[in-house]
């Protein structure tokens, strides 16, 4: 497992969402690298990180394990507005 750089170690321990452009360049993957491991095109992937749209669930949940981390602990959003949660999934 790839270790966080201390930015993704603080973001971790205090609880806040991270986006997914920093999860993806924590893990040392590029834009195609990680478009791969989810599963989607490196432009839908560009999209969601830049904000310009919003996965769906299962995609979200695609790129939480491809990211080793839980949906919870990425922002899908500008703001850290809970778009997306598998809290609200139950």
């Amino acid at each position: 497992m790839t270790r966080l750089s201390e930015k993704g170690q603080m973001l971790n321990r205090v609880g806040s969402r991270v986006s997914l452009r920093a999860k993806r360049v924590d893990l040392n993957l590029t834009l195609e690298e990680a478009s791969k491991l989810i599963g989607i095109s490196k432009y839908s992937l560009y999209n969601y990180e830049k904000y310009k749209t919003i996965p769906n669930i299962e995609v979200a949940k695609q790129i939480a394990k491809a990211y080793r981390v839980d949906i919870d602990s990425l922002r899908f959003a500008p703001d850290d507005t809970e778009v997306i949660s598998s809290k609200k999934m139950k």
